[in-house]
């Protein structure tokens, strides 16, 4: 099987949990014998092409004039055409053995389905997250309402799509009316060796956290429905209780500048530190060594960081919202809060803090409960499942002009 990869970020580009998840597909995909293509944006110091893993990685730099990040849409549409000048050769030499087309979110739409009908290749499409989600249900004029119908597009044009989770089905066949049976749910994954493996976590403890001091941890995209803002909100009322706790935070994102003058603002200068990228073979050092992992997000399709938490041995906090929901079983693999509450945070982690019985009941738990069930091997071969029914499926029909549907009301539960 002849598999082509869209995704707008690969290692060693790393955005957010898209990039470690398309990777881990494709490298597991590969041990399975398929015949992996990624195309995908260029990063610094990488090769134009390699192999790596087993995975035939293409990068591609933009066209001029430079367009900032910021400006999505056109930005985006100017990194489609770079990644069809890649991917038509790709193609070319293997006419008619391409098998499968797989498009991860909408930033890769465009090229994703022109390739489709120009060579008609079945479609997959994997919706990581949504438009609609990340506002909570209300999506602005302008930019965001066109995110919102370029994801519609993609659904539409795809034979099979795949979500994270039981919680982004319902979303997403909610928002795009699109029927369930054309919906698959494959949960991302963890590499479960790296984040059990010995690590120097005392190395962690000198360079950021004084010797008893207590330590909460957050990794993840700096951007408002990560939820970091009500961490910092709630580490007063923890601090009276605990004066040496310390809160890092890892990840960049839009909302950086943002989190740092409302530290400021509370005077938590000493206590908050935004530490910026942290690489992937650092985290395991950071879970081991946090006394707790705070995932507060108000918008969370899946929740990898939870997964990587719990394997690290270290107790977990969450939103009690989306995806997280499907991980994380209140009082028994972690303690749940209500989404943006930070009164309802500060009185989990005060427990945790005060309890290290429970801290060690919901690590064990926790532990047990995730098993192998997020094990990569398994994950592709799932999705090798989805590529051969929807060869099976796929009978090509000529592009036609279609609506998106009217932005729904937010359905209970959603």
């Amino acid at each position: 099987m002849n598999v082509v990869i869209l995704s707008w970020e690969y290692p060693p580009r790393i955005i957010g949990g898209l990039g470690t998840h398309v990777h881990q597909l494709a490298v597991n995909l590969a041990r399975l014998g398929v015949n992996i293509h990624v195309v995908t944006k260029d990063a610094p110091d990488a090769p134009d092409f390699e192999v790596a893993e087993g995975v035939q990685v293409h990068r591609v730099p933009l066209y001029p004039p430079e367009i900032q990040q910021d400006e999505w849409v056109p930005w985006t549409l100017q990194f489609n055409v770079a990644l069809l000048e890649r991917a038509i050769p790709i193609i070319n030499e293997r006419i008619g053995k391409v098998h499968v087309l797989h498009a991860h979110d909408w930033l890769v739409a465009h090229a994703a389905i022109a390739l489709k009908h120009a060579y008609r290749i079945p479609l997959v499409a994997t919706i990581h997250a949504s438009e609609y989600g990340r506002h909570q249900g209300f999506i602005p004029e302008g930019m965001s309402r066109i995110i919102h119908q370029i994801e519609w597009w993609l659904t539409f044009e795809s034979v099979r799509t795949i979500t994270c989770s039981n919680y982004m089905r319902d979303e997403v066949a909610h928002i795009f009316e699109l029927p369930e049976d054309k919906i698959t749910v494959i949960p991302n994954g963890i590499e479960y060796e790296q984040f059990r493996s010995d690590t120097d976590t005392e190395r962690i403890r000198r360079q950021f956290v004084d010797p008893d001091s207590r330590m909460i941890f957050f990794v993840g995209r700096l951007v408002y429905e990560k939820g970091v803002q009500t961490v910092i909100e709630a580490m007063p009322g923890v601090l009276k209780e605990f004066p040496d706790l310390r809160f890092l935070v890892a990840g960049t994102g839009p909302h950086f500048r943002a989190l740092q003058v409302m530290i400021d603002e509370f005077g938590l200068g000493e206590k908050i530190k935004l530490l910026g990228f942290v690489d992937n073979d650092k985290l395991p050092m950071f879970y081991k060594c946090a006394d707790i992992t705070v995932v507060p997000s108000i918008y969370e399709p899946f929740g990898m960081v939870v997964l990587e938490a719990m394997v690290a041995g270290s107790p977990v906090i969450v939103a009690d919202t989306g995806g997280l929901k499907e991980i994380v079983v209140h009082e028994e693999t972690g303690l749940c809060f209500k989404p943006g509450n930070p009164e309802s945070l500060a009185a989990a982690m005060i427990r945790v803090l005060r309890d290290e019985g429970l801290a060690q009941r919901l690590t064990s738990d926790a532990q047990k409960f995730i098993g192998q069930k997020y094990n990569w091997g398994r994950i592709a071969r799932h999705t090798m499942d989805v590529y051969q029914r929807s060869i099976k499926e796929y009978e090509y029909r000529p592009r036609v002009l279609s609506v998106c549907p009217p932005i729904p009301q937010r359905a209970e539960g959603i």
